[in-house]
């Protein structure tokens, strides 16, 4: 069966036995995810992967596949982040009381979705919750400042300058992925983090590409083996960079976006922010593992015709 969040992130757990006493607040119906967040101990955000508690997030209304449930618990899997540990998307665990069975809306509903860092839904009026970046919203009444949207818990208003249409073209650019990503400059780290209220290394490359209307698969790992191989001394700003443990020889453990002029636009670590980094005289240069391109050349395309 399909579902999808209710909430506006719902954390993808490892396991049902991966929350922590101080997880408790984000397994419920109604949650703050920023209070969450801000309330961990380094330590404690540091476990969310040293001790691999989380897998990854969807957002308010992302689809998921239901294969099982037991005990409160639904194993699911994201189609939208492709991976190799499952053919049909990224595997986990979401509370079941953060689902809801999806059924098909109004087809003269126009897709939306947020473009701004982060938007607030409103109820008659008055503020409801916050949403994240990217999160997708079915519009189904225009007013003069605000879009009627239904979510999956009911029917909500949004600012119209918070959101844009998803059948907007996309000029699908390495520039426009790095532009994307520098308005997140400062954003701390979040392991498994797939929103604006904190990413990881290969959440924070998959949603800039993903902003600009190209789904890439979801671990660095996977990111690694696909797209086209590029060589350092032909980077251009949007290829993604690689690095990995035993000087670049290792298992893959890190994704940043090339930014252009030796620059790397990333989510270093747990307790570190979102930077523009030079990667000249950096630990990264012995550990580079390669770069990848997914988008076509600009350099051909300038000339191409």
């Amino acid at each position: 069966m399909i579902y999808e969040s209710k909430v506006p992130v719902a954390n993808v757990w490892t396991a049902p036995q991966s929350p922590r006493d101080t997880d408790r607040k984000v397994l419920q119906d109604f949650i703050n995810i920023n209070e969450w967040i801000d309330e961990q101990t380094y330590e404690e955000k540091l476990a969310l992967c040293e001790e691999n508690l989380i897998q990854s997030q969807v957002l308010l209304g992302e689809r998921v596949i239901g294969l099982e449930e037991a005990d409160g618990w639904m194993k699911v899997v994201i189609p939208q982040q492709a991976s190799r540990k499952h053919p049909q998307g990224y595997p986990g665990y979401i509370p079941v009381k953060q689902l809801k069975q999806v059924t098909e809306g109004s087809a003269s509903a126009t897709s939306l979705i947020v473009c701004q860092k982060k938007a607030t839904l409103y109820q008659n009026g008055e503020a409801d919750m916050e949403i994240s970046f990217l999160t997708e919203l079915a519009a189904v009444k225009e007013a003069d400042e605000q879009f009627h949207v239904v979510t999956p818990v009911g029917m909500r208003e949004i600012n119209k300058a918070d959101v844009r249409l998803v059948s907007k073209a996309f000029s699908l650019t390495g520039k426009d992925v790095v532009d994307a990503g520098k308005q997140f400059i400062g954003l701390s780290y979040l392991w498994g983090g797939m929103s604006s209220f904190g990413y990881d290394c290969s959440g924070f490359s998959y949603s800039m590409y993903k902003a600009c209307g190209y789904l890439l698969p979801r671990d660095a790992s996977d990111q690694a083996v696909q797209g086209t191989p590029v060589t350092s001394s032909h980077l251009e700003p949007g290829d993604l960079l690689f690095f990995a443990n035993e000087n670049g020889k290792g298992a893959v453990r890190h994704v940043g976006i090339y930014a252009g002029d030796g620059m790397m636009l990333h989510s270093p670590k747990t307790g570190r922010q979102i930077e523009l980094l030079s990667l000249s005289g950096t630990s990264y240069e012995k550990e580079w593992a390669g770069a990848r391109r997914y988008l076509p050349s600009e350099r051909r395309s300038d000339h191409g015709s």
